[in-house]
């Protein structure tokens, strides 16, 4: 069959277009020119790549660079016209066109040129040549004068060798002398290995010299290197196992384990993988001026059988059932401290995991303290007896442990460390002795099942998250000694219904989302002094009350009765107010302490308190007098470097900070003495 050429085919190709390119025109006529020309744009580098280089190498290989570019302006043109005379929508077409182009043309186009080259058979190739005789031209031997043919190489009469020295051409119009036929050598001629790329090619040496010296990849033979290999790595993903399950009895984090499992896997794999062929490469690389067949011959010298499997196993099975056997029962590891000894770790076992007992002493010394984690992540302990000997528990000591339900607090405990119940979901009653005076934050974070839970009376602070959702407290007593309550420390506890707070207390402070989302908290009684965070009761129905204005900054007690109109009553206190105040002023006060009363001549008790947070200088400014009761205006850095005020009643307070935030002036006027 006759081969199309590549150009007849571009044009054939080129007039089944034509109907396209008419269907283009009627196209939608909404289609933006700007974005058809931003998609030819887009498209011309997918055309070029995959459609008119390869076209333009196959039309011409001296001229490619030349054909390229003359396709690429006939498309230009085309599109070009079409965008601006006929219809944007050529831009479609086109996009479609780079996927016909790629997708068929090409692999049709590189087909035919494959054939013209090597469409012809090997027969047909080796029988082929540019004159197969010459008439009228006769050869003879110079020696004996036969006649030879040109493919002779000896004259088969004489035997003489048949070369240009003794040969006789002459004339002879009956004569004809064949030409043998030119060979074409083709890749099909040669061995397919050396068509592989050259590391395949390497491997099909060493397979070909594996199978001609008799070695079966499959048998169990293997280098005795590679055997003391694997009997160590065996050994070592052994004592890896022991390790990992050994972890397991002392209940680190299950992620812990995820990536312990993650780390097995991988080494199992890599170290059990043996591929004969791999170490040979690895052999002929090493030794690159050696035959291969000598280097094979070698290895094959050095073959032993391959019994790694079964120490394989049986080391395997020693590392799983020593722990088994060492933590058949709980063992606990301990610490030296200064009193005596710390649990540091608590190791359950497989015939107790449910419950725990601290012995009082060890070595004859007291147990005195648990470290941090030493129960924590214990999903299936449900009670735990400590001696009263202990008198500090770290954080998370019990943290993540579901179903613990019962513990006893040691008598003595002085330290509650962070997060030490955090998530301890089942457990409903604690009571914490007086001598604890450190509660850390997030302690109970997450005992949505804690139903009561008394504090230590000489509890100081109540951190952050102390409480945050243990949805099932309904009520808690504030001791007297605790000054603040953190940000979050009751977030969230929905049945909370009652916070008791004794107009003893010396709480200053409640902390940001301190009671947040308490929707059972309606009502709360706190101190007249306690500065309250704004968002403190965020999201909770809960109406704030305030005792009567006393013990305020533990310095002086006024009675602040607002239905009393005798004013010589306010002026008594006052006067025994200035006698224990730390300054007394007339109009203005320098700020240069962390707490401060002032009075001025309006007969009001102003204080003031400062706090640095995230190098910002905030100022709460409590204003009191006898007529209009009490307000805490905010003073912070958005009231910087000048003059500042507000109106209050029948007042006006003003505040003039210097530029380090350190000195702070307030002035007040009565708005009637200014007009």
């Amino acid at each position: 069959m006759k081969s199309i050429s590549i150009k007849r085919l571009l044009l054939m190709i080129f007039l089944l277009f034509i109907p396209v390119i008419v269907f283009a025109s009627s196209g939608n006529s909404d289609f933006s020119l700007g974005i058809a020309l931003g998609m030819e744009v887009f498209m011309s580098g997918h055309m070029s790549v995959f459609v008119f280089i390869p076209l333009s190498k196959m039309i011409s290989k001296e001229n490619s660079k030349k054909t390229f570019w003359t396709l690429f302006a006939i498309r230009a043109g085309i599109l070009i016209f079409c965008d601006f005379f006929i219809t944007p929508y050529i831009a479609i077409v086109d996009f479609i066109a780079v996927f016909i182009g790629a997708f068929i043309i090409v692999p049709i186009c590189a087909a035919v040129t494959k054939t013209k080259i090597y469409g012809t058979s090997n027969q047909d190739l080796n029988t082929t040549s540019l004159q197969n005789q010459i008439n009228g031209i006769e050869l003879k031997c110079a020696k004996c004068n036969t006649v030879l043919n040109i493919t002779d190489k000896i004259c088969p009469s004489c035997g003489e060798p048949f070369d240009g020295n003794n040969v006789i051409v002459s004339e002879n119009a009956n004569a004809v002398v064949q030409i043998p036929p030119k060979n074409i050598v083709l890749p099909t001629n040669f061995d397919e290995m050396y068509s592989f790329t050259e590391d395949k090619m390497l491997e099909e040496f060493i397979n070909r010299k594996l199978a001609k010296v008799g070695i079966d990849k499959s048998s169990k033979l293997i280098p005795s290197d590679i055997l003391k290999r694997k009997k160590i790595l065996n050994i070592v993903f052994s004592i890896l196992t022991f390790v990992f399950i050994t972890l397991i009895f002392f209940h680190f984090p299950i992620y812990t384990y995820i990536v312990g499992l993650v780390i097995l896997f991988i080494f199992f794999r890599v170290t059990r993988k043996y591929d004969l062929i791999k170490y040979m490469k690895k052999q002929l690389k090493a030794r690159p001026g050696e035959k291969i067949s000598n280097i094979v011959m070698n290895v094959k010298n050095t073959f032993v059988i391959d019994n790694s499997k079964d120490i394989f196993i049986i080391s395997l099975l020693m590392a799983v059932i020593l722990p088994l056997i060492i933590f058949s029962s709980p063992r606990i590891l301990y610490e030296k401290v200064d009193d005596g000894y710390a649990v540091r770790y608590y190791a359950f076992g497989l015939t107790n995991f449910k419950t725990v007992t601290i012995p009082e002493t060890y070595k004859n010394e007291k147990v005195v303290s648990l470290r941090g984690n030493t129960f924590s992540n214990m999903p299936f302990l449900e009670s735990v007896n400590l001696p009263d000997t202990i008198t500090e528990i770290r954080g998370q000591a019990f943290k993540n442990c579901y179903k613990l339900a019962e513990v006893n607090i040691p008598k003595k405990l002085e330290y509650l460390g962070g997060g030490a119940f955090y998530n301890a979901k089942s457990i409903k009653r604690i009571e914490l002795p007086d001598t604890l005076t450190y509660l850390g934050g997030e302690s109970f974070y997450g005992a949505k099942s804690l139903e009561y839970i008394k504090l230590s009376n000489n509890l100081s602070e109540i951190r952050g998250d102390s409480f945050e959702y243990c949805t099932s407290l309904k009520s808690i007593i504030i001791p007297d000694n605790v000054t603040r309550i953190g940000g979050h420390a009751f977030y969230g506890d929905s049945s909370l219904s009652e916070v008791s707070i004794s107009e003893n207390s010396k709480l200053s402070e409640i902390g940001s989302s301190a009671f947040r989302q308490c929707s059972s908290l309606y009502y709360i009684t706190i101190p007249y002094g306690t500065y309250v965070n704004e968002r403190a009761f965020k999201e909770s129905p809960t109406t704030v009350n305030r005792f009567d204005y006393e013990s305020y900054d533990n310095n002086f007690s006024i009675i602040d009765d607002s239905n009393n109109s005798n004013k010589d009553e306010w002026l008594e206190d006052y006067i025994e107010l200035e006698n224990k105040s730390k300054h007394i002023i007339e109009d203005y006060y320098v700020y240069n302490s962390d707490e401060t009363i002032v009075f001025d001549k309006y007969d009001m008790i102003i204080s003031v308190s400062r706090e640095s947070k995230n190098d910002e200088i905030n100022f709460a400014v409590k204003v009191t007098t006898k007529l209009y009761g009490s307000t805490i205006i905010n003073y912070n850095n958005t009231f910087r470097y000048g003059e500042n005020y507000v109106y209050w009643n029948n007042f006006k307070i003003m505040f003039v900070e210097n530029d380090d935030s350190t000195e702070l002036k307030i002035i007040v006027q009565n708005i009637d003495d200014l007009s």
